[in-house]
């Protein structure tokens, strides 16, 4: 998974109601592209929202001035939720959604907690230091001012798709998904609106939602080896669309 966003989920008022618990087969029902382009050759991993419980002695969630964001929880579910980069956690009577917001003094030994040799992981070592911020969007927030949509937003390296890209994936198309609860026939298209420390070169990462299991089987093997054609789509109407479903109206 990848080391960047953190964020607590706090179903926060936004323009993205139709993916935040009322998901209909209408926000999936784009046609197949007609135009051909040249394909991409990728392979995709997935990442989620953590959703952790308080515990009476831990360590909360800090912003970079060292304000708690979060009540206690155990050093465990902390690295994991900054290995993810989304976590859903109370402070007091309410939940909230964080984003990994930068690294800052060490907090945790996040090598030592989740038994990770550094030496193969080297990134492990930064894990500890994250610092966080409140999410703007339902399911947190990607780069750019981009939100977060389940099944939809896919992190990736900018050098090979640059942000705010539509992306074309036929493998998922016809794919029948759960978003919220709700029973959803995929159309294939994803947009770039996030990024992360470990998606480089013709990686993507899916972003998943609440669920920290593998919401496109079909697609995502966590394996380079498993590759799948995807193309760029440059429709207007479509990318219009999914940009204001991430929370934006221009690029």
């Amino acid at each position: 998974m990848t080391l960047r966003r953190l964020m607590v989920i706090a179903l926060l008022a936004s323009p993205l109601t139709a993916y935040a618990g009322t998901a209909q087969q209408s926000d999936f029902d784009f046609p197949a592209p007609t135009a051909s382009a040249t394909p991409k050759k990728l392979w995709a991993t997935h990442y989620y929202v953590n959703t952790v419980a308080s515990v009476p002695t831990g360590i909360p969630l800090r912003d970079a001035a060292g304000n708690a964001l979060s009540d206690n929880i155990s050093p465990r579910d902390w690295c994991l939720s900054a290995i993810e980069g989304t976590v859903q956690v109370s402070q007091g009577n309410t939940r909230r959604t964080l984003n990994y917001a930068g690294t800052g003094t060490q907090q945790v030994d996040c090598a030592a907690t989740l038994k990770i040799d550094a030496r193969k992981k080297p990134w492990i070592k930064s894990t500890g230091k994250s610092y966080f911020e409140v999410a703007k969007g339902p399911f947190g927030d990607g780069v750019n001012g981009y939100q977060l949509v389940p099944l939809r937003t896919i992190a990736v390296d900018s050098s090979v798709i640059p942000y705010g890209t539509v992306v074309y994936i036929a493998a998922a198309r016809g794919v029948m998904v759960d978003v919220d609860g709700e029973k959803i026939r995929h159309d294939g298209y994803f947009f770039a609106g996030d990024a992360g420390g470990g998606v480089k070169g013709n990686h993507v990462d899916v972003f998943c939602g609440a669920t920290s299991a593998n919401c496109l089987p079909g697609v995502v093997a966590s394996d380079d080896k498993h590759t799948f054609d995807a193309v760029v789509i440059t429709d207007a109407d479509i990318t219009r669309r999914l940009r204001a479903a991430h929370g934006r109206t221009s690029p």
